[in-house]
């Protein structure tokens, strides 16, 4: 994806190659709320995706649960991991190379709030139930990322008694076993939940915004940590910012970024810098132009040679942008993918083909709708497709070889349901490493 973007490529006719998504089918069960969905693939094409179920009737029990699909589009059953009694909040899935699974979350337990992490064999079998965290602190939010090979890592943030809040990490390995938690950063004492990706040598790479700073430190496959980096400038010390992500190519170098709010003229712009796989820091670039001001929510995603395409939607109009960052560094021109696009994500397979999907305007007197755009490794954009007429929240992700799995929450008389559109298989499909 190394060539820029222009305007242009809105007013041309591209040639994008774009599979037709399944006919929508509800995949949470009837009779519940479900909501908080997500989805991730394994290198061949079986998905898994996970949700939190509620009851309608109080107490409202709450529920993890979890269903798969194979790559030729069978479906499994709904299986509930999180057990009786939690109050189970915001689900994340990551699946290795052959399609081993782990699903984590937080949750109340009636006395302490703790992350908690059970894994899935590719069969659909869930392992045992494991508490992460210690008790007697508050703990909150989740993110996990897998290695090919199976080896995890699960992060969060907890309050200690001082009320600083952290950032944690915990490695979970193939076999079952469980390193110690380890405080990423002591100081400064206001975190948000890591970031974390790997390579595809099982190396990784965590980063978290944390008070006025954003942080970072590498994670080799042996287990040992970078040392600790700030990767944001030190441009004013009033300066905030706010949700940091990281994206790492095959070989373990990787673009941070975060959303940067500026004190001097009260704006917010997304902004980054390269860390490379021996915790080298780059420079730091501002990613969005300079005239919008008010980004809400960004997404960002990369090939396994280190191009990304990075979205971002401004809160005054609701204009969906997307802009291309070469593995060269290189950032391209701002394309208009929507007039209207909220809570959107992109993501790449690993050549660069990809989708953008979000949450659009509504159609026939819906709420809103969800929509996406193809996009090849050229950078060149499809046409809108809308992928279903009424629909709030989409997730999305691709197979190495650029097969979609959307799904997206869809409000019916009763129940609040987790709808899903994938991509069919095409024989033949084939995978870099």
């Amino acid at each position: 994806m190394a060539v820029a973007l222009s305007l242009a490529c809105l007013v041309s006719t591209p040639t994008v190659a774009s599979a037709v998504l399944s006919p929508p089918s509800s995949i949470s069960p009837a009779g519940y709320d479900s909501y908080d969905q997500q989805q991730a693939f394994d290198r061949q094409g079986d998905a898994l995706f996970t949700w939190v179920r509620e009851d309608h009737t109080y107490p409202r029990y709450r529920y993890v649960q979890i269903k798969s699909r194979s790559y030729r589009g069978t479906w499994g059953t709904t299986t509930t991991v999180s057990p009786y009694g939690q109050d189970p909040r915001a689900p994340k899935v990551a699946l290795d190379d052959d399609g081993d699974a782990i699903v984590v979350w937080h949750a109340y337990d009636g006395v302490d709030y703790h992350a908690y992490a059970r894994r899935v064999s590719r069969y659909g079998t869930p392992g045992p139930l494991v508490e992460l965290s210690a008790p007697g602190l508050t703990v909150h939010g989740t993110n996990v990322a897998i290695d090919p090979d199976g080896d995890a890592v699960i992060t969060w943030i907890e309050w200690d008694e001082d009320v600083a809040v952290r950032p944690m990490m915990r490695r979970y390995s193939s076999s079952g076993s469980l390193a110690p938690a380890v405080v990423l950063a002591s100081t400064p004492a206001h975190a948000e939940t890591p970031a974390v990706a790997y390579d595809r040598e099982g190396d990784a790479v965590l980063a978290w915004a944390n008070d006025n700073v954003v942080q970072a430190r590498t994670l080799s496959a042996d287990g040992t940590l970078g040392e600790l980096r700030t990767v944001s400038a030190p441009l004013s010390p009033i300066d905030r910012h706010f949700t940091a992500k990281v994206t790492v190519d095959r070989d373990g170098d990787a673009l941070v970024t975060w959303r940067h709010w500026t004190a001097a003229d009260q704006s917010d712009q997304i902004w980054g810098r390269w860390l490379s796989r021996e915790g080298t820091v780059g420079e730091v670039r501002q990613l969005t132009p300079s005239a919008h001001t008010d980004p809400v929510n960004y997404s960002v995603a990369g090939d396994l040679d280190g191009d990304m395409l990075l979205t971002w939607d401004l809160f005054g109009t609701g204009h969906l942008y997307s802009v291309t960052i070469s593995r060269t560094k290189a950032v391209g021109e701002p394309v208009l993918l929507s007039s209207f696009g909220r809570m959107h994500s992109v993501r790449l397979d690993d050549d660069g083909d990809g989708i953008v999907v979000w949450q659009g305007q509504g159609i026939d007197g819906s709420v809103s709708s969800i929509a996406a755009r193809r996009v090849n490794q050229s950078g060149t954009f499809g046409a809108t497709e809308v992928v279903v007429p009424n629909g709030t929240t989409p997730t999305v992700a691709v197979t190495p070889g650029g097969r979609a799995a959307v799904a997206w929450q869809r409000r019916f008389q009763v129940d609040l349901q987790v709808q899903a559109s994938v991509d069919p298989y095409v024989t033949g499909q084939t995978t870099r490493s």
